[in-house]
Order: C-alpha cells, then structure tokens, then sequence
C-alpha cells in the first residue's frame, strides 16, 4: 500500500484556510459591533463642558466630522465618521446653532445635531471681506443695536485685551459667518460671540499669537480684499511677501489700494485730510498723503492693522503664500489678475487694462 505523502499537508493548508476565515468573519463581526453598537453609545472622556456648535448649510460629512473633532467633543473621528456615513445617520443632521458637551456618547451628539436649533433668534449674516463698519449697519438693520454702540464695543481697549485681539480694534478678528443673536443681545456680546467663532473656525490653521497673528490677519484682510478669485489668494499673498522681502523690494511698500481706501472710512476713529474729498474713487490726494496710516503707496511695511474680515481661504494663504516671482498684479478680465515679475511687465499690462476700458 503506497501512502500519499501530499495529503497530510493538504489538510494542514485547509485548516489553516478555515482557521483564517473564521479569525476574517470574526474581525468583521468585532469591527460591526464596535462601529454600529458599542462605539455610538460611549461616552466622550470629557468632563461635561459646554460648547456651542454651528451646523452650517450643506456642510459635507467629513467636515462635520473634522469641525466636531476641532472642538474636543468626540474622540477617534474615523470612527464616527465611518458610523455617521454607514448608518445614514448624517442624513437627518440639521442646520443651526446647538449646544453640546464633551462628555456625550456619539448617539447624542447626532441626536442633538438632529433636533431645533437653540437659537431662533435674529440671523445675521456677515460676508467674509466685510468691514467693521459694513457689520455696524448689519447690525443697526437688524435691530440688534445701533451702529455707534457696535462701534465702541470694536474699539474698546478693555474687551480686546479680554478677548486676546492684538489689533487697534476688532477688525479682521470677527469672523464672517451666519450668526444667531437674541433680540436683546449688546454688542460686547456680538462682538464676543463672532471673535469665539473666529477661534473655532481657525483651529485647523493652527494661527500664531499676539504680533505674528496681527500681522498675519491683517495680510490675510488685504488678500481678501484684493482677491476676488479664491485660487490667487496665494498668489497675492506671494507677490506681498515679496515685496515685503527688502532684497526683492527695496522700498517695502505694499501699495494696495485697499489700504488707502480703509484709512479713509468714517468709521476709523480719525481721517487724514485727503480723505474729507474722498468719493469712493482714489485720486492723487489720498495716494500722496502721509497721514494716511494706512496708505501703504507711502508708508513701507503692513497697515496699523486688518481692514476687513478675511475668510478661511485668505486666512490660509497668508499663513502658507505661494512661492512666485511676482512682484506686481493688475486686475483683467473676470476679476481675475494678471501678474508680473517686472515693473516694464506690469506697465505694460496696466496699459492694455487700461484700454480695454479700465479705470
């Protein structure tokens, strides 16, 4: 009788197969029960602080995931997010203003995110390159309050110290959003409210403190005013620094319109005398005059501080400027710019705006 000598191994083979089938079936099943059972009814290890949160309109689910894990109210958010999509859960997640604490189960949290809104108040909402002034009569429309009491709160050196703004005021440090304010909200409170926003909105941008945060946003708020298309803030940014950068531009003057044009709004708490003629449109006047500290045609360096509310794009392209060899920008067609590495360049692209009938 002759033995087959391939028969023991064969054996062994299939019940390793079987053996890794069923280690396969029960990972899958751990992996179901942990996503789908256990993790959604664990607790947060927080200590049951509150934090408001904003759902915003068509938010994706990744990003309701990110902004969620930004505040500390949910642990592992592949987890969650996994779960959120799978479950169809996302699909009942409202818009609005809720309240959370760190200490829910991932089941509350999107129950709650599911339920009313807890502020059905006034909407407000603020346009991302908005000025201080732009918000005051937002607010005075709204009824909340009125534009000189908006104002003294932004100008108040005492809350800014309270609410950590570097700033001369609250320019370029309240967030541009949709808000929710109760009817009988002061304006300290709206101005406490939009800088918290402007903290939770950023986190992911990890922004420096104190002087580097100042000048960061106030570049930002200068990008935001040029950039009319989101995908050359960079590039704005860019031609900034370098002009900014003593070797590539010597005379370190930024000469941006927008600048000057801030320097002369009515809402600053002093003007330079070019402005009293100021129409809306820049002439000779408010270019040549140093007493503009905004006018950045004269003074070499940043402004004093921010001259609008910059949003999430010209926030981040100030913090991380593309690297171009840019030095000049002219606006073309559809808003968009055309950029030069040269003065001859830039003269020349001045010229052909210019006769396709630009100012």
């Amino acid at each position: 009788m002759t033995l087959d000598n391939t028969s023991q191994p064969r054996s062994r083979i299939r019940r390793r197969l079987v053996t890794f089938a069923l280690l396969f079936v029960f990972a899958i099943g751990y992996s179901a029960y942990d996503v789908f059972w256990a993790y959604p009814k664990t607790p947060h290890s927080g200590v049951g602080k509150e934090v408001a949160f904003t759902v915003e309109r068509g938010v994706s689910p990744t990003v309701l995931v990110r902004q969620l894990s930004d505040v500390k109210v949910i642990a592992s958010p592949g987890k969650f997010g996994l779960w959120l999509k799978l479950s169809g859960e996302f699909r009942q997640v409202k818009a609005g203003d809720f309240l959370l604490t760190d200490g829910m189960t991932p089941k509350e949290i999107v129950r709650t995110l599911q339920g009313r809104s807890i502020n059905k108040g006034v909407r407000v909402t603020i346009p991302e390159g908005f000025t201080l002034s732009q918000m005051a009569q937002t607010m005075a429309n709204a009824k909340l309050v009125t534009v000189d009491e908006f104002r003294k709160a932004t100008f108040d050196a005492d809350l800014l110290t309270k609410l950590n703004i570097p700033g001369p005021s609250a320019e370029g440090f309240l967030f541009p959003d949709t808000y929710y304010f109760d009817p009988s909200v002061t304006a300290a409170q709206i101005v406490k409210r939009m800088r918290e926003n402007f903290f939770k909105k950023t986190l992911g941008l990890e922004l420096p403190e104190g002087k580097p945060l100042l000048e960061l946003v106030t570049l930002a708020s200068i990008v935001q005013a040029e950039a009319k298309v989101a995908d050359e803030a960079p590039i704005i940014a860019g031609v900034y620094r370098n002009r900014l950068t003593p070797d590539k531009f010597p005379s370190g003057r930024l000469q941006a319109d927008p600048t000057v044009v801030y320097g002369c709004n009515p809402f600053m708490t002093s003007r330079a005398p070019s402005c009293l003629t100021f129409k809306g449109v820049l002439g000779s006047k408010q270019l040549q005059d140093d007493h503009n500290p905004y006018n950045t045609y004269r003074h070499a360096g940043l402004p004093p501080g921010p001259i609008c509310a910059p949003g999430l794009h010209a926030l981040s392209a100030a913090k991380s400027p593309a690297f171009v060899p840019y030095l000049y920008f002219v606006v073309s067609k559809e808003g968009r710019h055309q950029f030069s590495t040269t003065l001859a360049e830039h003269e020349k692209a001045v010229k052909a705006y210019r006769e396709q009938g630009g100012q």
